[in-house]
Parts: C-alpha cells; sequence; structure tokens
C-alpha cells in the first residue's frame, strides 16, 4: 500500500511540474511589469478601457480575456472593469453610462450592447443614443436620470478616474494587478485566442497568488 501511495505522490508531482514551470517563466519585463509607484488602494485585478477602443472589443467579444481571467481568479477575487473617459468625444459620457450600469449590476449586459453599437453599428452618437442602449436593456428613461444624478453614480464615476490616474493608464486595454503590476498585452506566448486567454489569466492568477 505504501509503495502505490508513493506511485501516486509521483504521478502527482509530475502533473504538476510542467504548471510549476510554466508560472516559473512569467518574468517582469516579459509578462508584466513592476511599477515604480504602487498603488494600494487600487483593486486586487482592474481592467481599463473604453467603449471607442478596437482592441478593448476584441478582449471583450473575440479573446473573452476579463471573464476568463474572473474564471481563474482565487475564491474572494474579482476583476473590476474601470472606464476610460479620455477617447472619444463621448468618452466622458459612457464612463457616466458605465458607473450606472455598476450601481446597477448590470455590466455584463450593458458592456456587449454598448460595444456592439459603437463599434459595429457607429450608432452612439448622443446621450439620448447612450440611453437608448439603456432602455433596450430594461432600463426606462425616468431610471436612468435619476440613477445618472445619485451620488452613487457620481462616486462611481470619480473613483474610476482617481484610478486612472493614480495607475497612470496611458493605453487600453490595461490590466493591473494588486496596485503593483502591468500586464503587458504583447507578452503571451501562445498564438491561439483561447489561449491567449488562458495564458493572461494564468499570469494574473501567478502576480495575485505569489507575488502579493
Amino acid at each position: 500500500m505504501a509503495k502505490v501511495n508513493l506511485l501516486l505522490a509521483g504521478a502527482l508531482l509530475a502533473l504538476l511540474l510542467p504548471a510549476v514551470a510554466v508560472a516559473a517563466d512569467y518574468r517582469a519585463g516579459e509578462q508584466y511589469t513592476r511599477l515604480d509607484k504602487p498603488v494600494a488602494s487600487a483593486p486586487a485585478v482592474v481592467e481599463f478601457f473604453s467603449f471607442y477602443c478596437g482592441p478593448c472589443y476584441q478582449f471583450a467579444d473575440t479573446y473573452h480575456v476579463g471573464s476568463t481571467i474572473s474564471q481563474a481568479l482565487p475564491a474572494g477575487t474579482k476583476l473590476t472593469k474601470y472606464h476610460v473617459g479620455l477617447m472619444g468625444k463621448l468618452g466622458n459620457e459612457l464612463t457616466e453610462a458605465w458607473s450606472v450600469a455598476m450601481v446597477m449590476g448590470i455590466e455584463d449586459k450593458i458592456e456587449s450592447m454598448l460595444f456592439d453599437e459603437l463599434q459595429k453599428k457607429r450608432a452612439i452618437n448622443s446621450d439620448e443614443d447612450i440611453q437608448r442602449v439603456f432602455a433596450a436593456a430594461g432600463v426606462d428613461a425616468v431610471t436612468y436620470e435619476n440613477a445618472r444624478h445619485s451620488l452613487l453614480v457620481k462616486g462611481m464615476i470619480a473613483e474610476q478616474n482617481e484610478a486612472v490616474k493614480a495607475l497612470d493608464v496611458r493605453a487600453t486595454p490595461s490590466f493591473y494587478v494588486s496596485g503593483k503590476y502591468k500586464i503587458d498585452n504583447a507578452g503571451m506566448a501562445s498564438q491561439s485566442v483561447d489561449g491567449y486567454a488562458k495564458e493572461y489569466a494564468a499570469v494574473v492568477h501567478y502576480l495575485l497568488t505569489t507575488q502579493p
């Protein structure tokens, strides 16, 4: 029995070794950058994006990077998504809209709808167009307007804008971990869509669990 247990232990170790080896290959300057000025108040894992950003749309719609990261996070940790209002003529209005979605807890629904309307249809050209998307998601005009002017939404807008400044965000999509590390989007070795997202999630998990 002891010999069998020893063999099983050896087999399990052999299975674990490749994963450990891969994790050991993640290095600052390759898959991620260590920030010169850490931000202690930053969320554990945060993505900065813009609805005007084509690569952000690909990350969400084609590569599913955010959802893959969310599935791989340790228990009790979540991915926070902040909108960057510096891009496009309605950038600030879209940050406000995203804040409304966050307060209402309908980010998943609104994210895909706003991306489709702006990136595919080029149909977001005014506040009214943004409100129309929320109406299609089941949020009537009165509810949306009340939310826009609420202290919760105003606070969420300020939180996102302050995080952009604190982490010195200069491009989207950008992922930051523990307020100490920025993931290098070009640092993944995998060439496949599915493999890229999984590797990205593995780097995030590695930084969270081995580089606190």
